[in-house]
């Protein structure tokens, strides 16, 4: 079953309904992806276009029970990639973050290659593979962008997901928030505490989503 989120319908699954699922073309929304989804008619489309739309964001998660439309739980990228079993390609992160995220995975990883590069190559290489599983961490909207355009391209896949900046946290490029931080929904905190160049993503994202719930409270009453 979907849930309709400011126009973008979102999977209700718990993780392991989700590792028993997914398939095809899978997208991992956050704040900011709802956000953005309102100005960016083609990326809303794409979002709605994928065979799953999962709710990575623990902000996102506890804004949909605010609004009385509850998801079952948060799924993070991270936890996802590392429960995934099969022939995977990693593709993403700066220059040597994918091969480091290779040692760190519990399954067979048959190719990677950074993000800053000819992607168009890129293709030729994974079909050369014949990976099972595609993660893609280019960034949003560049990565889903990039899979609703070539998915098609790359026969062998059966799951092309894009993964943001998983690759970054599991390489250990980027140490990922305390735990206490992650369970009440402030991993967002964190990160701008780490990376202050963030801030206007950051902002435009939770304060944006915020303001989107506030905005349809106040219509409502």
């Amino acid at each position: 079953m979907k849930i309709d989120i400011f126009g973008v319908k979102i999977d209700n699954l718990t993780m392991d309904e989700a590792l028993e699922r997914i398939k095809g073309f899978v997208v991992l929304p956050y704040s900011e992806f709802i956000v953005r989804a309102q100005k960016d008619e083609e990326f809303r489309n794409i979002l709605n276009s994928a065979d799953f739309c999962l709710c990575e964001g623990k902000g996102l998660w506890l804004m949909t029970r605010f609004l009385k439309k509850p998801i079952k739980e948060p799924i993070s990228g991270v936890d996802l990639i590392h429960n995934l079993r099969g022939r995977i390609f990693l593709l993403g992160g700066k220059e040597g973050v994918a091969k480091k995220v290779k040692e760190k995975l519990n399954t067979k990883v048959v190719g990677t290659e950074h993000g800053h590069q000819d992607l168009k190559k890129v293709i030729k290489k994974i079909n050369k593979a014949k990976p099972e599983i595609l993660l893609v961490g280019l960034g949003s909207p560049k990565q889903e962008k990039w899979i609703y355009e070539n998915l098609a391209k790359m026969p062998s896949l059966r799951l092309a997901i894009g993964v943001g900046g998983a690759f970054d946290f599991i390489s250990g490029r980027v140490k990922r928030a305390p735990k206490f931080l992650q369970k009440i929904g402030l991993e967002w905190l964190w990160r701008l505490i780490l990376q202050p160049w963030r801030i206007k993503r950051v902002f435009e994202g939770v304060f944006g989503l915020f303001w989107l719930v506030v905005r349809t409270k106040v219509k409502n009453k």
